[in-house]
């Protein structure tokens, strides 16, 4: 099958974001068996006229449709490409009938900008992909259109590292913010941890004056730590996380996740450190660290299951299989129903 990924590809970023899911996305279709062709719709606009993306947005759009005239896919894969037009993709289906148009999302849904943009794409698309289950998908349906939850993926070959292997980390804990909202209770539980582990080696990124790490500094940080910690703009959301769940249990560090979130119901107590509010958190961390080898165990653990069950290959047949109705005989361990209208 041939396939367009239309997404934020981030050339523009010099490949610092090469661990990101549009590149996970595409691993995994092309492991498949099928043809991939990575279109990156915002640097296109970019590089239109003296890198102002305004000036190059109808170029943009222009191009995709010729693209596809010029591929003609069975599949044209959105992700995160907020300039494209209803109108482009009105005229894509009418230029190729047969095409089939699928849209994925990871970032959260309780951010009220980014619900409105998934909203409004659900009615034009054959299918959408959120990293967030429970009722805030549920509600997207009601825009008339077909949703269903994805993972963030894990890739083979983009987290290569097995942390637990090895024996000498110079940290104890990382967390990378990523940036974003809600920086203030990221803070406020980092300080929180610090005031009560002051001899902690504790690497924290994006916050207290220290850069986030993007590209290989990324993983030289993941390298670097024992254990890794989980913390998204809210932690009460059933099985949102960003992408940096994937990232540190991909790695195999032992991946602290509060239990509101719901990973547990796919992700067993003994292959990642679950726990609810500030103290339970503190006193698992202080488990952990005098016990190395169950901290070893179980961040091993972890990573076998994430790659296991969360592999781009999987999430990438799971967006196949439901663009285009033809379930196969796969049990896939996230929540598999499709809310439509």
């Amino acid at each position: 099958m041939r396939i367009v990924h239309c997404s934020n590809f981030s050339l523009r970023k010099n490949g610092s974001f090469y661990y990101g899911v549009p590149y996970k996305l595409s691993d995994g279709l092309t492991r498949l068996g099928h043809f991939v062709f990575d279109y990156p719709d915002r640097d296109v606009a970019d590089g239109y006229f003296v890198g102002i993306r305004q000036l190059g947005v109808s170029h943009a759009n222009r191009k995709l449709i010729n693209v596809c005239q010029e591929v003609r896919p069975d599949m044209l894969l959105l992700g995160h490409c907020t300039i494209i037009s209803p109108d482009t993709l009105n005229t894509i289906r009418k230029n190729i009938p047969t095409i089939r148009i699928a849209h994925w999302n990871c970032d959260a849904l309780f951010i009220p900008n980014n619900f409105k943009r998934v909203y409004s794409l659900v009615p034009l698309v054959d299918a959408t992909f959120v990293t967030t289950a429970g009722e805030d998908l549920k509600t997207l349906a009601k825009s008339g259109g077909r949703v269903a939850f994805m993972p963030n993926p894990v890739d083979i070959s983009i987290e290569t590292l097995k942390v637990f292997e090895k024996n000498q980390v110079e940290n104890d804990l990382v967390f990378l913010t990523g940036g974003g909202a809600f920086m203030e209770m990221r803070s406020q539980l980092c300080e929180h941890i610090r005031t009560r582990i002051p001899d902690l080696k504790f690497d924290v990124r994006g916050l207290f004056g220290h850069p986030n790490a993007y590209g290989a500094r990324l993983f030289d940080a993941l390298g670097s730590a024992k254990m890794g910690l989980n913390i998204s703009a809210r932690n009460d959301v059933y099985l949102y996380s960003s992408d940096r769940m994937a990232q540190l249990m991909g790695c195999g560090l032992l991946t602290f996740i509060d239990r509101r979130t719901g990973f547990r119901d796919m992700i067993r107590d003994n292959e990642a450190a679950f726990y609810e509010g500030e103290d339970e958190l503190v006193e698992r961390l202080l488990y952990f660290r005098r016990n190395d080898s169950e901290r070893r165990e179980t961040a091993k653990r972890g990573w076998q299951r994430a790659h296991e069950i969360f592999n781009e290959t999987l999430v990438a047949q799971w967006i196949v299989e439901t663009t285009f109705r033809t379930r196969g005989s796969r049990a896939y361990a996230w929540p598999t129903e499709i809310h439509e209208t």
